[in-house]
Order: C-alpha cells, then sequence, then structure tokens
C-alpha cells in the first residue's frame, strides 16, 4: 500500500511525499486516519531545527490523530478491522501504530474531537506532576493550544481559582470561555500585586508554564505561592536565568517536568500513567463533554492544503491555535 504523509527537509520547507506502507508487525495496527491536529510549537520548532530538536531528516510531524482500523498484526486482540480508534500518529493518510498507543473512540465522539488525544494527554501532565487538589489556585501561562487545554484539566480537577496569563487578547478571551475564573496580560507591571489580590494576598499555588519559550519560566517561578508547584509543561527551546535563591530556594518550591516521554509504557501508578490510561481518561471526558475542543480549532483544511495550513504555523499569527487536517487519500 501507499500513503502520503507531511514531512519537512533541513530547509524548513514542509512538503507531501509519497511512499510505500510495510504490512503491520504483529504488535501494529494500520489506520487509514480521517483527522490529525496539528502542534505549532512542536512542529514550528522541528520544521526550524529550533533548540532542542534532534537533526533527523525528513522530519515526521504530527503526533495526534484519529481513524480507522484498516489492517491488524498477528498479536492484536483488542482492535479489528473497522474499528474507530485514535492516537499517537503522524500527519500521514495511513500509519501502522503501535497498539498500545492507540485507544477506541467512544460513540458520540467524533473524529476531529478523537484526533486532539495527544494533546490532552500531554495538557494532562499538568494535572497529573502537580498532584492538584482540590481548592488550590492554579495558573496557566501562555494560552496557546496546549494551554488552553490545560486551562480545562486543571479546573475539571477542581482548581479554583483557574487564572490564565497570556499577552494575546484573543486567547485571554477563549480561555474565559473554556473555564478561567481570571484572565490577565502577562506584561502588566503590577502581575504580582493583581494575582495577590485574586487570591486574597496570596500567590497561585500551582503554575503551569506551557508557552515553550525560556523568558516565562522566569515569571512563572517568580510568580509562585511559597512551598508552591511550578510544572514545565511546554518543551522550551532556549536557556532561562533564574535567581534560584530568591524564587526558588527561599520560597521552597517545587519545579517539576512534565514531558510526555517520562510516563511509562506498561503500568500507571500516581501522577505517572501511560498513554492507554491517559487516552482513555481524554476519551471519556470528551464524551462527557468536561472537555471542549471544538472551540480551539482555528483552521479545518485538506492535506492538500498543507502551504496554507503551515503558513499559520510558521508565522506564529497572534490569533490562531490549530488547524485539523482532514485525510481522504485513495489507497492502493
Amino acid at each position: 500500500m501507499e500513503r502520503v504523509r507531511l514531512t519537512s527537509m533541513e530547509d524548513g520547507i514542509v512538503f507531501l511525499k509519497k511512499e510505500t506502507i510495510e504490512e503491520p508487525k504483529d504488535t501494529e495496527v494500520t489506520v487509514a486516519l480521517k483527522a490529525s491536529v496539528v502542534s505549532p510549537g512542536t512542529e514550528r520548532a522541528f520544521i526550524l531545527s529550533l533548540e532542542n530538536t534532534d537533526r533527523n531528516y525528513p522530519r515526521i510531524l504530527g503526533y495526534s490523530a484519529a481513524g480507522v482500523v484498516v489492517k491488524t498484526g498477528k498479536k492484536v486482540t483488542d482492535f479489528k478491522v473497522g474499528d474507530r480508534v485514535a492516537g499517537i500518529m503522524p500527519h500521514a493518510s495511513l500509519h501502522n501504530a503501535e497498539s498500545r498507543n492507540l485507544v477506541h473512540i467512544p460513540d458520540g465522539v467524533s473524529f476531529e474531537q478523537a484526533s486532539f488525544v495527544r494533546i490532552g494527554v500531554i495538557s494532562m501532565q499538568a494535572v497529573r506532576k502537580a498532584r492538584l487538589e482540590l481548592g488550590e489556585g492554579a495558573m496557566v501561562l501562555g494560552l496557546g493550544l496546549i494551554g488552553q487545554m490545560a486551562v480545562q484539566l486543571v479546573k475539571t480537577n477542581g482548581a479554583s481559582p483557574v487564572i490564565g496569563l497570556d499577552i494575546v487578547e484573543s486567547k485571554r478571551c477563549l480561555a474565559k470561555e473554556l473555564g478561567c475564573t481570571y484572565v490577565c496580560d502577562s506584561r502588566q507591571e503590577d502581575i504580582e500585586e493583581i494575582l495577590k489580590g485574586i487570591g486574597n494576598g496570596k500567590l497561585p499555588q500551582v503554575v503551569v508554564e506551557s508557552t515553550g519559550f525560556p523568558g516565562p519560566i522566569e515569571q512563572a517561578i517568580r510568580l509562585t505561592e511559597k512551598y508552591g508547584r511550578v510544572i514545565i509543561l511546554g518543551s522550551t527551546r532556549g536557556s532561562t536565568e533564574i535567581n534560584f535563591y530568591r524564587d526558588v530556594h527561599k520560597k521552597g518550591i517545587q519545579i517539576i517536568g512534565a514531558h510526555i516521554s517520562c510516563n511509562p509504557t506498561d503500568f500507571s501508578y500516581p501522577g505517572y500513567w501511560t498513554f492507554q490510561d491517559n487516552a482513555n481518561c481524554f476519551m471519556r471526558l470528551l464524551s462527557e463533554g468536561r472537555v471542549c475542543v471544538d472551540k480551539l480549532v482555528s483552521q479545518r483544511a485538506d492535506y492538500h492544503d498543507y502551504n496554507e495550513i503551515y503558513a499559520n504555523v510558521l508565522q506564529s499569527k497572534e490569533d490562531y491555535i490549530t488547524s485539523v487536517i482532514t485525510w481522504e487519500e485513495e489507497r492502493a
């Protein structure tokens, strides 16, 4: 069988690559994609070979998608041909995915909604790693795709108040729609006093840094309450200068890395769930209407329109959140 997938080379130009896809291995499932979600910060970083990215070409773009099973490996027992599935898959018309990296899509959840699965799982790390307690104040710094999802998840987990910080007004407005109690412009000179006013004299106990830029990490640490936790959710591209004595040591705060690669592959335990367990949880939240992904879509486009899609990504447009790519490739 042949497939097409979106990729890029060292020159930073995105293009469609046609290639032959092998038969699925024993533990793999071949999925015909219906929808995939662009992760703007990560994909822009890899396309442009920014700091903390590898140098493997051609690039594999995309990591969150949904589709229909068309073949299964000999040892696969939990999926069959015709099943609707979502999981870790690139922007491609067909993909052989490890069965442990897929979950079933519940009735009532569309392919588009389910294609956000890994975005949801990544954002869940804000809750898992923070061990967020009911009634703790939580602030999300950076209201892009991951940040908007994190806002919803910390609220679902009982954070109060939920505060969103971003320099872009449209993103602050969206975060308010999606559950933020308060939103603020992170550039305000008196931001610390504003936050203390919201928290009855206290800064947030949990601060989720999701911008992917090194500078805001210092601000996240500085704006965390004594004994609080800073969750590094965004994958930063560069170095940050921090006054550790003043902002970390003397305040007794914890800085916690929350990269999804730290999750186990076989068994879940508190704070560290497998992809499948996290993904099934996210599917339930979607099915129950406890998280909303529809409002996160800035653009819906067929994969043939990839130049238009990646113009939004590479230009870092202020009001852009994400694109959903649809796939209906003819397969041999």
